[in-house]
């Protein structure tokens, strides 16, 4: 099972709720872009070439190289990354892109166990003073000890 949380230096990768967080604050991306941080993530420390980026996150629509250059390029710029010395994605020149920072996944979370049934209320003997017994007969005889 593939975890939902990727954690990389400051930043979380949240497949399920498809959204990138730095520290605690989300970091805009759109959804074309996501899919890309995404998939180089999951194949960290392999290479991810132009081919697949282009069937995988533009699921082959025609686009030229220059699509997949800006979307490395404004990858790079929310990362805060540098192209010529890269902490998160390595140009693979003529082949491809590479996520090259440490990855590692926050376990699945398993859903919560069933609350325990709720226990039944336990009448509990209240001692009841005379003067309000003479007052309220009813009151006495159902909250008399004895």
């Amino acid at each position: 099972m593939e975890p939902d949380i990727l954690h990389f230096e400051r930043f979380s990768l949240d497949l399920r709720n498809r959204e990138l967080r730095r520290d605690d604050g989300p970091v805009e991306l759109n959804a074309r872009y996501f899919d890309a941080l995404a998939l180089l993530v999951r194949e960290a420390g392999r290479l991810v070439t132009k081919e697949r980026l282009l069937r995988d996150v533009w699921r082959n629509v025609p686009v030229t190289d220059e699509a997949i250059t800006q979307c490395i390029s404004a990858l790079r710029r929310q990362l805060g990354d540098d192209a010529a010395r890269p902490r998160f994605i390595e140009t693979v020149p003529k082949h491809g892109y590479r996520f090259v920072a440490t990855v590692a996944s926050a376990p699945t979370v398993a859903p919560a166990p069933a609350p325990a049934p709720a226990l039944a209320p336990v009448p509990v003997p209240v001692a009841v003073p005379a003067r309000w017994a003479r007052a309220w007969p009813a009151c006495s005889a159902a909250c008399s000890t004895g």
